[in-house]
């Protein structure tokens, strides 16, 4: 009876922690809530099968034999959130897929190499953020774009001690025509840095740039936070932008937040790229993303598609929300990013 009572309340404990973050809402992430979520069901839990499993083996030599059985069963449970636990802290926000996408495109001659990444979000600078520019070294891009969200640093480290390692990581693997970005919302002190201690690193916000390529024209237009976030101001830009390109130039508008591109669908415009999201960190079958902090359909979360007339490309970003000391957490929304190949479209010839 007793061990039936604890179970019956360790369930209710359970499903009334995760209706909470169910319920949170599928756009503002709660992460005091995602917090408590984590620690309780991936620590708390475990230690306490293990409990009522001891508890069981006691039974099993006092009372019955068949309490052996519960305590298998609550041992096996255990050692499955604990494996559940270091797969999502340790595996997969370092596993790092690199997702390769082709666009065809009367306005480039030859291939031209984009490489999108995305909140990297590091809580300091460490082997994991080497690993991710030795794999855009590997990738050999001709242009790399960011889509914010550079640092979001876990004490003792801070912006001061982690920003000029990232700068420095960020200038050995500066591509051809350069690596552009915008702002993002975690490191409030990259504005005031001034634009000579950024590197390599040019950040465009409600700005343009202009690159001439070996495949042609690449305007690119980078949008303020605000102005990522805010569709209606987002297209008010982008007009304004539109009329000082050619209709010949590849037109790559890019913001942090993906929320913009509601705003964007029907003006000619080549390619979106955006961030923020994560793909949601966690996302489950038949559900997909649980959190994702944007007004944007939820499977735009993650991933690239036609909205339009222009291609929008969401990263699940490089690194792992880490506000407040969240531990960086990932359930089937690996770590990514992107390389965009754009390449001229084949002609055809018809035999008379």
């Amino acid at each position: 009876l007793y061990i039936l009572l604890a179970w019956a309340f360790l369930i209710s404990f359970i499903s009334f922690r995760n209706y909470q973050y169910l319920s949170s809402g599928m756009l503002t992430p709660k992460f005091q809530l995602i917090h408590e979520a984590y620690v309780f069901n991936l620590w708390y839990l475990p230690l306490s099968l293990i409990t009522l499993a001891v508890l069981c083996c006691f039974l099993a030599r006092r009372v019955a034999k068949v309490y052996i059985y519960s305590a298998c069963l609550l041992f096996f449970l255990a050692i499955d959130l604990f494996i559940l636990r270091y797969y999502i802290t340790y595996v997969e926000p370092q596993k790092l897929v690199v997702r390769h996408i082709i666009i065809e495109s009367p306005k480039v001659s030859s291939i031209l190499r984009i490489l999108h990444l995305s909140d990297i979000q590091c809580g300091a600078v460490g082997s994991y953020e080497e690993k991710v520019f030795r794999t855009i070294d590997s990738l050999n891009p001709d242009l790399i774009i960011n889509t914010g969200d550079y640092l979001q640093t876990i004490a003792p480290a801070t912006f001061k001690s982690e920003f000029p390692k990232l700068v420095q990581l960020i200038r050995n693997s500066n591509a051809p025509y350069g690596t552009f970005g915008v702002f993002g919302d975690t490191e409030l002190e990259l504005y005031s840095i001034p634009e000579v201690e950024l590197g390599a690193l040019k950040l465009l916000s409600s700005r343009s740039e202009l690159i001439l390529t070996h495949a042609g024209r690449i305007h690119l237009h980078g949008l303020s936070l605000y102005e990522s976030k805010n569709p209606e101001w987002a297209k008010r830009a982008a007009v304004q932008w539109l009329d000082e390109s050619s209709d010949n130039d590849f037109r790559i508008l890019f913001g942090h937040s993906p929320d913009y591109a509601l705003g964007v669908k029907a003006l000619p415009i080549d390619l979106c790229l955006a961030g923020h999201t994560h793909g949601g960190q966690v996302r489950l079958p038949f559900v997909g993303a649980l959190v994702i902090d944007s007004k944007i359909p939820n499977d735009w979360s993650r991933g690239f598609r036609k909205i339009g007339t222009p291609f929008l490309n969401v990263s699940a970003g490089v690194g792992s929300n880490r506000f407040g000391g969240l531990p960086p957490i990932r359930f089937n929304c690996p770590s990514e990013m992107s390389l965009i190949e754009l390449v001229p479209i084949k002609k055809s010839f018809t035999k008379l």
